[in-house]
């Protein structure tokens, strides 16, 4: 019993093609007969999980200041775009003078560099045009200024930035003597009342229309509803549980590199014909193999992973048997597991950490670094490694 593999049944089916049958009325010796006949004609698909989470996002273009500022050299290439406006009046005034001549400007700024209350300025910041997805959400209490930089009008940032940072939300206290942070107080129902009530004050004396509902963008992550009509034009992201395939690449030098395939690539690669991941990524790099949720994996120890060929899987110890996992789940390069041999926690969030979920074995290895897939049959024997 303690050396038994748990076998899992696999449900990955992704797509399959539809059969269609209808009957007809056929002549047979003389007389009609009602028969079946198959669907012959189109190209039916039946996917067998969402497709996408319900929530559509459309495509936004945010201007915003780069991260990491460029040099002066470089700004004046990209004049147009200086987020600073007292550096942008002094260089445009700087090109004036040397017209076509970008090389004689550089020399120029070297002996007499663009100077800001009597200092030099070797770099500055420029803005970027990002292209993103956003998503209408309701205000409420999750608004924190991370959250409130998110939204894509930055005149409606500034509003519940300065709402937000009123003393009066700064230093409420619950019954339990705990700090309330300031945005579950500012956004409360009773916040966004006053919010609104005082908006124009909020908005250096302009009017505006009361603040609801706001637009959050996001970077990434998300992919086309289709191609027909608007359909290009609408963004969604996979829905739960449709992370089905987690790739394991090798480089030429031996190191491993980790991705999980969208569902939608998925879709389309099986529609082919073609396996469910690249045989070579888009960085040169060549597949080891791919593992889905309930794929047993074994975890070598340091010893082992000097020579795999030691191991003897035809016949595994007890202790062998406690390194073999199976996998959960997969996000982005991450791949989650737990002990082949647990059915379920013991003690909820705290066996295996707050996710009920393991990166690491319990020697704090990383699984996905070292482990070595297995394919069990329906009784448990190991019929096939992978590594």
């Amino acid at each position: 019993m303690n050396q038994t593999i748990i076998s899992f049944k696999q449900n990955t089916r992704v797509i399959n093609k539809t059969v269609n049958k209808y009957q007809v009325w056929k002549e047979d010796d003389g007389t009609m007969k009602k028969v079946t006949v198959k669907q012959t004609k189109g190209d039916n698909w039946a996917i067998r999980k969402p497709m996408h989470a319900e929530t559509v996002s459309g495509k936004v273009f945010l201007k915003r200041i780069k991260q990491s500022p460029v040099t002066i050299a470089n700004a004046i290439e990209q004049i147009e775009f200086i987020a600073d406006k007292e550096v942008k009046k002094q260089l445009l005034a700087k090109i004036k003078s040397y017209p076509n001549n970008k090389e004689g400007l550089k020399k120029h700024l070297k002996a007499f560099p663009v100077m800001i209350e009597g200092k030099a300025i070797d770099k500055v910041q420029v803005y970027e045009t990002i292209e993103a997805t956003a998503t209408r959400k309701t205000l409420d209490i999750t608004f924190d200024e991370k959250k409130i930089e998110k939204i894509t009008d930055t005149g409606i940032q500034k509003i519940l930035l300065n709402h937000l940072k009123q003393e009066i939300y700064q230093n409420i206290i619950d019954e339990n003597g705990k700090k309330i942070p300031a945005h579950e107080v500012a956004f409360s129902e009773n916040g966004l009342d006053k919010l609104n009530k005082n908006i124009t004050a909020l908005n250096n004396a302009k009017n505006h229309q009361p603040i609801k509902k706001v637009r959050i963008f996001e970077d990434g992550g998300k992919f086309s509803l289709g191609q027909i009509g608007n359909k290009g034009d609408k963004f969604v992201e996979a829905a739960k549980g449709t992370n089905l395939f987690f790739a394991i690449y090798r480089d030429e030098n031996g190191k491993r590199n980790y991705k999980t395939i969208p569902f939608n690539e998925v879709i389309e690669r099986q529609k082919q014909g073609s396996s469910s991941a690249l045989e070579i990524d888009e960085n040169g790099n060549r597949l080891l193999f791919t593992l889905s949720p309930n794929d047993l994996v074994y975890v070598p120890t340091n010893d082992e992973k000097e020579n795999l060929t030691t191991i003897n899987f035809d016949k595994i110890s007890k202790e062998q048997t406690n390194r073999i996992y199976k996998c959960v789940s997969f996000t982005g390069n991450r791949l989650y597991a737990i002990p082949n041999n647990i059915a379920s926690s013991i003690v909820d969030k705290l066996e295996f950490t707050l996710l009920n979920k393991l990166e690491f074995d319990l020697e704090k290895n990383s699984i996905k670094e070292i482990c070595i897939k297995l394919e069990v049959d329906r009784l448990g024997k190991i019929i096939k490694i992978i590594k």
